[in-house]
């Protein structure tokens, strides 16, 4: 199975996977050093008892006498074996053996080892300072403990009883607190699986529908929804992922009719708008706006320099349409140098004013200082023959159903070809309206 080790799921994954590591050995640590310290106090203190009957027999015994003669030491190793004591040793307080048993077997022994010295001395000033009942020291290990009990003897004479106690107890409380680490883990790791769950529901699966939808439409499908709904910040990201989706799906509608040059709503886009307009009862005029004198400019100066007028006209038409005083204006590219302005009748006038304006006065960028002064190019007409033609013009033909009732698109552009004939015999940027009445049909002058 092929894992992509650099999406943000694997990285969120194994990150989270540290994380769950980390908890439980954290908190199996000091789940285990605090029980650990509990269980072996309860064994001192379970020792302890053992300890104090000791001391209390050893007490007893040699209060008459004061010696540790070998009657006494006879007596005390006879009240070890009731406690349940199978090792002990009986020193002075300079480390002198004077008796040992371990396994309830006599050893000989004669002097105490260096570590029990230390213990012996420890036990002495715990008495003396601190009076403690005993010093001890754990075998963890071994699962053992050693006590060193000091008491007196011949009034002034320190003596210890070393005895080592098995914790027999202290197996089971181990094999409790291990029990409990493994729940304490496997409750942390369900808690963290739960937990995981929830953000890979939350986040993960619609991240990844998110992806999976986008990937689709970088494909060019468009019509794809994410079944995403929320307040929250992912709800929010899924509405906006369909709003744009659909913004696309309508931006690629139009653009199937646009121009490529210019941009602008082709033929297709231009024909739906105005019979949506016809449809809905609005008050329109449709200006098509011819350019004069534009073979002639291509001839001499080439197609580039041709379609940078197209593109300047474009930008004239637009800037004219952004201004404040007009409103709902739409502009088209038919194709070449013929564009489509629709308006609401009371903007029509205005903006062919506005347009012829704007375009005449930086018409003459595009031709050289000659022929920008001249005010006219020498070029081949269609005869083959030299001849000179004026500037680039524009020619505007209105046509409205304000005064002739249209149902559709091909009726108006019908009756604006009539009109542009006449538009096109005048001189220089000029724009003319359509102003008969009735439905439409030949024989009527413009």
């Amino acid at each position: 199975m092929w894992i992509n080790t650099k999406s943000i799921i694997f990285k969120t994954a194994l990150i989270y996977v540290v994380v769950t590591v980390l908890n439980v050995t954290i908190f199996n640590i000091m789940v285990w050093e605090n029980q650990t310290g509990l269980i072996m106090e309860n064994a001192v203190l379970s020792s302890m008892h053992k300890s104090s009957r000791l001391k209390y027999q050893v007490d007893n015994i040699i209060q008459n006498s004061g010696e540790l003669t070998a009657t006494n030491l006879r007596k005390i190793m006879n009240e070890v074996a009731p406690l349940g004591i199978r090792d002990i040793t009986i020193f002075n307080e300079s480390g002198k053996i004077y008796v040992s048993i371990e396994n309830n077997k006599q050893v000989k022994r004669k002097e105490a080892s260096i570590e029990e010295l230390k213990m012996i001395n420890t036990a002495i000033t715990k008495q003396s300072f601190e009076d403690k009942l005993f010093c001890h020291k754990i075998h963890k290990k071994d699962r053992k403990i050693d006590l060193y009990i000091p008491f007196t003897y011949l009034s002034d004479q320190n003596g210890i009883a070393a005895i080592t106690l098995e914790m027999k107890d202290i197996n089971r409380q181990f094999g409790y607190l291990i029990r409990q680490c493994i729940v304490i883990a496997v409750l942390i790791i369900i808690i963290h699986i739960l937990f995981a769950l929830a953000i890979f529901k939350m986040l993960i699966i619609p991240l990844r529908t998110l992806i999976s939808a986008t990937q689709t439409i970088s494909r060019g499908k468009l019509d794809i929804r994410v079944p995403i709904v929320g307040q929250d910040e992912i709800g929010q990201l899924a509405s906006s992922f369909n709003e744009m989706s659909v913004a696309f799906q309508r931006m690629r509608d139009e653009a199937k009719g646009a121009n490529p040059l210019t941009g602008l709503p082709g033929n297709i886009t231009i024909a739906r708008y105005i019979d949506e307009c016809l449809v809905a009862g609005s008050v329109i005029c449709v200006l098509y706006c011819d350019l004069d004198n534009f073979k002639s400019y291509n001839d001499k100066y080439g197609f580039t320099k041709g379609d940078e007028a197209i593109v300047y006209t474009r930008d004239c038409l637009n800037a004219v349409a952004q201004r404040k005083d007009m409103q709902n204006i739409f502009v088209g590219h038919e194709g070449g140098d013929d564009f489509v302005v629709v308006t609401p009748y009371e903007f029509w006038e205005p903006y062919a004013k506005a347009f012829i304006t704007t375009f005449d006065r930086g018409i003459y960028q595009f031709y050289n200082s000659v022929d920008a002064r001249n005010g006219f190019i020498e070029s081949v007409n269609r005869q083959g023959q030299r001849q000179r033609f004026p500037l680039i013009s524009v020619s505007i033909a209105v046509v409205t159903n304000k005064t002739r009732p249209f149902r559709r698109h091909a009726e108006m552009i019908q009756v604006a070809a009539e009109v542009k004939k006449y538009v096109k015999s005048l001189d220089g940027s000029c724009y003319a309206i359509d102003r008969r009445t009735g439905s439409v049909g030949p024989g009527s002058d413009a």
